[in-house]
């Protein structure tokens, strides 16, 4: 009986979310006349009349698209003009620069005819909850916080997470939610079983200690052993009874290697075996004395025993130097088994040694070692004589309970991010310190963990208080059963009551699990598991009137709102005010829109609609290349990244003016990004606004590492790339997609060339240069930023031939000349004039941003339907030297915004 239920709740879903699109007259695009020119000068003769050859005819192409059949037509001409196909070998060829222009004008108009042909004329399709939107609606309603990294993704291209067009619903889809609700549940459960529950242990490092002296004793026995070994086999070697044993491993293919008569001890008369002396292995025994008599590491573990306060703590050591716990270049703790999930804070107390150089003056924090990636990273500003302690919250989950989802560690920062960097660090400084390596940065006297009990029962989990939540109790009654239903459901439904027949159909499912055979906690669990995947939980409730649009609801006006600026449900406030009918007035929204962006939850916002925004999803495309670029380690990765997120939220927080992401004379930055950016006197873990000289380069998105690794391969800078983002997220002048067919640079590999020289090549072409004319100049102009967002005066290139090996003769070595003009526009010397000429285009900026804004909090795309409101939101913001929050109240009042 459960799977005809099921199946009613996903058609449901899936016809509430239907819709039409009403008929309305579309604007026309125009193909300028002279632009036509080119066609009837270079086309006609083969493309006109009755009998045109491959029967497209040009003579009679309309000069406006305003349908899908002229835009297809023009579509055509694009094509086999930009594939270089037409006009054919024999016929005299376009001269470059017009047909450049010509190229340019088409795509563009293009680009408007599918954008005007698309529009939905501000229709909003019913939207379920995207994975964000879903993972933060359950942390609201049970307080647990769900992996939703299976469900499928919420984009399509260029499209933001909350358009409702790209939210679909599929039946695999659907029974993910089903078990993603039951496991939330689950640990809601967990958590409110344990919700006085007090924890605590800590983990006196010093414990590392009598181990590193246990394995010394061990390297020089070994070694002994090994050497009394390796003495036995070369008495068999000079035994003349093996001479001809002897000729004949030297004759194999590594008869020159100096271990090769040891390895190959079983073929020499008298050659004792190794488990003689110890040496227990089934295989490679011979290896194994081998390393025991060169003990590479016991020069190292000997200077750890020499020094201060090893009686007390533990320094942090390279990695493979070093035998502590499960890595050898960390220091673990296992949470102990049977602790439940909750809360919990993790402290330790460090200090940097006499050798921290400020490049290794922070320690990364995470779980599970074999995952490399940390959580965070701290900046140690405490002595040895003054150590400090540093906390981290923690959320321990149910998926935490695997052994290697239990270790908590501490590494110092840059040290294990692979296995090649790992490698580099042990070796740095080896020569120089007489075997011993990097001398050690780093002490940890002892880390701790906490849990915090939960005393505040979110609102899914108090509805539930009159239910016996474990399976001691008496089984509840239905009127009990149907209270605890009715009321869960109206916090999980954001305020919408279910009415009594589904009610009676959650109290019968109940009962058939119970008449199954399930524990009553299970059967619970279960039930409301099937309201978690109802359509009035995974749906923006907002019915629409097929004849006309309506204003919302005030409750619908508080989901919209609460969901735009938080990604969650509306809280008790805003809802409370809803209900009294008090949210449709202009001064009550607005003191709400203050307050949703002053709350912490509005950081939700924040890094969802930037991400989305500024493109930022190309900062997972790579890995950077550390041999090249060994200071961008993941940790520094990782606040680089958060260095954008920062700056908008510091905007927002104080409604600054968009202006300061074109350019500004501060930065927000942190310890590890003082550090990276060579900036003195900023230290700690928090961001913070810091002023920089007039002269710097760094002060808005273009002087931020993660933008221009956005703009690289992670090992090279990319002017192309570079070029287009700025283009398309600054100056709001996207050039039209590429070719299909672009030419390649083939011609081009092994040679010794500049990338100037590279790249310019492209524009050769004028299916190119109709697009690059524009994007180069900026690209080149930015690049005194190396791959990694450092700032560069010299660049160079190193030519290598089929095998990946470098040519002779095939470095080249320039001085980077960043001067340029922009397409059409003004000329600059330098990158601070590029970044001054950007700047002067803030209109554009902001308008770009209010075109994302709008997209963002309406869930639709901008279509030309879009334009008055566009003027409305930019006239207010202008109104406001650009202040950012006046952008998101104007969005916020518009007639759009309160209509479905």
């Amino acid at each position: 009986m459960m799977k005809p239920l099921l199946t009613t709740y996903l058609f449901a879903a899936l016809f509430f979310g239907s819709g039409s699109v009403s008929a309305t007259e579309l604007p026309i695009v125009a193909i300028e006349q002279n632009q036509f020119t080119i066609l009837e000068k270079h086309c006609t003769d083969c493309h006109s009349g009755t009998d045109a050859e491959a029967g497209f005819r040009v003579d009679n192409l309309s000069l406006t698209i305003d349908d899908k059949l002229s835009a297809t037509r023009w579509q055509k001409v694009l094509n086999a003009l930009n594939s270089g196909e037409m006009p054919p070998e024999e016929e005299p060829a376009i001269d470059k620069a017009e047909k450049a222009n010509f190229l340019e004008h088409l795509a563009n108009k293009m680009v408007d005819a599918r954008r005007l042909l698309a529009d939905q004329k501000g229709e909003i399709t019913m939207r379920r909850l995207n994975r964000r939107e879903y993972r933060n609606t359950l942390r609201e309603l049970l307080g647990v916080q769900a992996n939703v990294s299976e469900l499928p993704g919420d984009t399509g291209t260029g499209a933001f997470d909350t358009v409702g067009s790209n939210l679909y619903m599929s039946s695999t889809q659907f029974e993910q939610y089903i078990a993603l609700g039951r496991e939330s549940l689950n640990e809601a459960f967990d958590r409110q079983a344990a919700a006085g529950v007090e924890k605590k242990t800590r983990f006196e490092t010093e414990e590392i200690t009598p181990k590193v002296a246990k394995f010394i004793e061990y390297q020089v026995d070994a070694k002994a052993r090994a050497e009394n070994w390796i003495k036995e086999v070369d008495k068999a070697v000079a035994d003349p009874a093996n001479a001809a044993a002897i000729e004949e491993i030297r004759a194999g293919p590594l008869g020159k290697h100096r271990d090769i008569l040891y390895r190959n001890w079983k073929k020499l008369k008298g050659a004792p075996a190794p488990e003689t002396f110890g040496f227990q292995t089934e295989e490679d025994n011979a290896d194994k004395a081998l390393a025991a008599s060169r003990p590479f590491h016991l020069p190292y573990h000997r200077y750890y025993m020499e020094q201060p306060a090893i009686a007390t703590g533990a320094y942090l050591a390279a990695s493979s130097e070093h035998p502590s716990v499960l890595d050898n270049a960390t220091i673990n703790m296992l949470v102990p088994w049977g602790w439940p999930v909750g809360d919990y804070v993790v402290r330790f107390r460090i200090a940097a040694t006499e050798h921290a150089t400020p490049d290794r003056r922070f320690i990364e924090f995470g779980i599970n070692p074999r995952l490399q990636q940390a959580i965070s990273v701290h900046e140690v500003t405490g002595t040895m004589d003054e150590p400090q302690v540093i906390e981290i919250p923690l959320k321990f989950t149910r998926a935490n309970a695997e052994r290697a989802n239990r270790s908590l560690y501490l590494r110092e920062k840059g040290t294990r991010d692979d296995w090649e960097q790992a490698t580099r660090v042990a070796r740095e400084g080896r020569d120089e310190n007489n075997g011993i390596g990097r001398k050690f940065a780093l002490w940890v006297d002892w880390m701790e963990i906490e849990r915090v009990p939960n005393v505040e029962q979110p609102p899914g989990v108090a509805a539930l208080n009159q239910l016996p939540l474990d399976d001691k109790s008496p089984e509840p009654k239905d009127a009990d059963l149907r209270a605890a239903f009715q009321q869960f459901a109206v916090e999980a439904f954001r305020g919408d009551e279910p009415t009594p027949a589904y009610l009676d159909q959650l109290v019968e499912i109940y009962h058939s699990y119970r008449q199954l055979g399930q524990k009553p906690s299970d059967s619970l669990k279960d039930t409301l598991a099937i309201v978690l995947a109802s359509p009035m939980f995974l749906y923006h409730s907002e019915p629409s009137d097929p004849n006309q649009p309506r204003q919302l609801t005030d409750r619908e006006l508080a989901n919209r709102l609460s969901y735009f600026l938080w990604g969650s449900p509306p809280d008790r406030p805003l809802q409370d005010l809803a209900d009294a009918g008090e949210l449709q007035d202009r001064q009550v929204l607005d003191q709400q829109v203050t307050r949703l962006l002053n709350d912490p939850r509005a950081d939700d916002f924040v890094d969802a609609f930037t991400y989305q925004w500024l493109g930022l999803e190309r900062l997972d495309f790579f890995q950077v290349n550390k041999n090249h670029h060994p200071r961008f380690d993941n940790s520094t990765r990782m606040d680089a990244c958060r260095e954008i997120y920062e700056t908008v939220g510091r905007l927002l927080k104080n409604d600054g003016s968009l202006n300061e992401l074109l350019e500004s004379d501060q930065i927000v930055i942190n310890g590890v990004l003082a550090n990276y950016y060579g900036i003195d006197g900023v230290h700690g873990d928090f961001y913070r606004p810091v002023t920089v000289p007039a002269d710097s380069p760094r002060g808005g998105l273009l002087g931020m590492a993660a933008v221009h690794l956005m703009g690289s391969n992670g090992d090279t800078s990319n002017p192309i790339e570079r070029g287009v983002w700025v283009l398309r997220k600054l100056l709001h002048d996207p050039p039209p997609p590429a070719p299909a067919n672009v030419p390649q640079l083939a011609r081009l590999s092994g040679k010794p060339l500049t990338t100037e020289q590279r790249l310019t090549a492209h524009q050769e072409e004028p299916q190119c240069a109709s697009c690059h004319r524009k994007i180069d100049p900026i690209g080149f102009g930015l690049e005194n930023f190396d791959a990694v967002g450092i700032w560069r005066t010299e660049d160079s290139y190193q030519a290598l031939d089929d095998n990946g090996k470098p040519v002779a003769d095939g470095k080249v070595t320039w001085t980077i000349n960043p001067a340029g003009k922009l397409h059409k526009g003004p000329t600059f010397e330098n990158y601070l004039q590029l970044r001054s000429v950007i700047a002067a285009q803030n209109d554009a900026f902001a308008r770009g941003f209010t075109e994302a804004l709008i997209q963002y909090a309406l869930g639709r795309p901008i279509g030309f339907t879009d334009a008055t409101l566009i003027e409305d939101v930019m006239k207010q913001g202008k109104r406001k030297d650009y202040a950012i929050r006046s952008f998101v109240r104007a969005v916020v009042h518009s007639t759009e915004f309160h209509t479905k």
